[in-house]
């Protein structure tokens, strides 16, 4: 195997590494010669990188865990890349997380909101940061729907993920309205329909119908190389969502008012845990 030093002394972390899109980015980047961050609730080896490969278990639907260990990763690593990557697929029936949150919205967008608002506090050295989240095709027929707490009366599946990923794809703003300070350049990745495991938690006949589907879709590795080579190209613009093809395009409009509304809101509930 032939491994590039192009990242040599450079971290990156990626969320939910232990499957799909995020195992292969950690695979990509690792070969890169990047030192790999990743978190995770299954346990992965990298025979051979083990002096560059980092696991840290950590459950999204506890913002104190995930606090906690972010600011272990801090304390523990520098990092110069972040790829918001994990997530769930909203499973059939509402989902309380420890916080009493929505589970989708709280693993797929505010666990993020918190990880890199704690690693971006921590910067004094003036370095690049690049992130990017991985958003959803869903992302376009959502709008802010700020029912955190909605209960299963007013609950939908659908509903709640396009939503979450909506909320992922304005983290640029969110993140650059906060962090104006600092060296950041950020953007969203829609990586369209492709294979992974994010079916799991749902019906069994979803999942069944999921598996026969899966061949006809794209591979996970196709989608991580696109995306790795728009980090490392840095050609990209702030804000914007790319697609597998390189393609940019632009948030959809939200009235100010609300969009203003939902991020205090966002960071009311992050707040008490930024350490």
């Amino acid at each position: 195997m032939i491994v590039s030093d192009k990242g040599k002394n450079q971290t990156v972390l990626i969320t939910g590494g232990t499957s799909g899109l995020g195992l292969e980015l950690v695979r990509i980047f690792l070969n890169k010669g990047f030192n790999v961050v990743t978190t995770g609730r299954q346990k992965i080896n990298f025979d051979g990188f083990e002096d560059r490969f980092s696991l840290y278990n950590v459950d999204f639907s506890d913002l104190r865990q995930v606090a906690l260990v972010t600011s272990r990763i801090c304390r523990e690593h520098s990092v110069s890349i972040i790829v918001n990557n994990a997530g769930i697929l909203s499973p059939p029936e509402y989902i309380e997380t420890i916080d009493g949150l929505e589970s989708s919205f709280q693993i797929n967008f505010l666990a993020h909101l918190l990880i890199n608002n704690i690693i971006l506090a921590g910067i004094i050295d003036g370095r690049l940061i690049r992130i990017a989240s991985v958003t959803s095709p869903l992302y376009r027929f959502a709008d802010i729907n700020p029912d955190f707490r909605s209960g299963s009366a007013g609950y939908r599946a659908s509903r709640s993920y396009s939503s979450s990923k909506l909320y992922l794809a304005m983290l640029c703003q969110m993140l650059a309205y906060r962090c104006r300070e600092l060296n950041l350049h950020c953007f969203s990745y829609d990586p369209g329909t492709f294979s992974s495991g994010i079916y799991r938690i749902q019906k069994r006949w979803f999942r069944m119908m999921y598996r026969v589907a899966a061949p006809f879709m794209r591979s996970p590795v196709k989608v991580a190389t696109a995306l790795a080579e728009l980090l490392l190209e840095d050609n990209f613009i702030n804000g914007k969502i790319y697609d597998c093809r390189k393609r940019g395009r632009s948030i959809p409009e939200i009235d100010q008012f609300r969009k203003a509304s939902f991020i205090e809101s966002c960071y009311a509930l992050i707040d008490p845990f930024l350490l």
